[in-house]
């Protein structure tokens, strides 16, 4: 940027640099997106009983999805092969062109698969094999088996036991109230199946998370010197 008068450069060296961080867990990335990006109004662009139930639920799953490979990429490369910088705004380009599709007649799944994972999504991707991972999520959750009632976005059989035995299923819900008490209810720690990985994977991001806390703390500690004579003091 050119420099303003408005603006003094000495005001932008001492000021405080801020970054905003994806957040961390499906609870906390959700009732995000139904904060910030989804509102009463959002909810009901979409007129007539089918088309709007449609319309909300695939809305839900496209957040779901959003929170879904944000949370992946702590788990480092057992997330994701490269370290993708998604945002809110390609999260927010699929929603508008869902909007428009719905609004243009009836669904085409494969029109709104390849615009989620190759062009939004898929634009940052450059690993082969992520781009096969998130692929087979738009194949698996963005289907007419997501409007079914009773589908949940967790494996049939997990491995290990979900915390609550929570259900991650897709609300029909017309109140936007409605659908943050609902993230409210989600558990405060995600099992890793839900996000397609094995749990274990869980157990080597907290081993991972320890030793980076246990290097912090010994780098912030004073570093000794060695012991000086019994001189006077000064």
């Amino acid at each position: 940027a050119l420099p303003s008068k408005e603006f003094p450069l000495g005001l932008l060296q001492m000021s405080t640099k801020i970054t905003n961080e994806p957040p961390a867990g499906l609870k906390a990335g959700l009732l995000r997106s139904y904060t910030t990006m989804v509102d009463q109004d959002k909810l009901e662009r979409i007129d007539g009983k089918t088309e709007g139930a449609m319309w909300r639920k695939l809305l839900w799953a496209l957040c779901f999805l959003h929170s879904v490979v944000q949370e992946r990429r702590k788990f480092g490369p057992l997330g994701w092969c490269i370290p993708y910088e998604f945002n809110q705004g390609d999260q927010y380009a699929c929603v508008t062109f869902l909007e428009k599709h719905l609004y243009n007649g009836p669904i085409s799944w494969p029109t709104v698969r390849y615009m989620v994972c190759d062009v939004q999504y898929g634009g940052k991707i450059t690993d082969s094999l992520d781009r096969r991972l998130f692929s087979l999520y738009t194949a698996a959750w963005v289907t007419p088996d997501t409007l079914v009632d009773g589908f949940t976005f967790q494996p049939p059989q997990p491995l290990a036991k979900i915390p609550k035995n929570f259900q991650y299923a897709v609300p029909d819900l017309e109140n936007v109230e409605a659908y943050r008490a609902f993230c409210r209810t989600f558990p405060e720690i995600d099992s890793p199946e839900v996000l397609g990985l094995h749990p274990n994977a869980d157990l080597t991001f907290r081993q991972k998370s320890a030793r980076t806390l246990l290097a912090i703390v010994g780098d912030t500690q004073p570093k000794g010197g060695g012991g000086g004579g019994g001189g006077p003091s000064r």
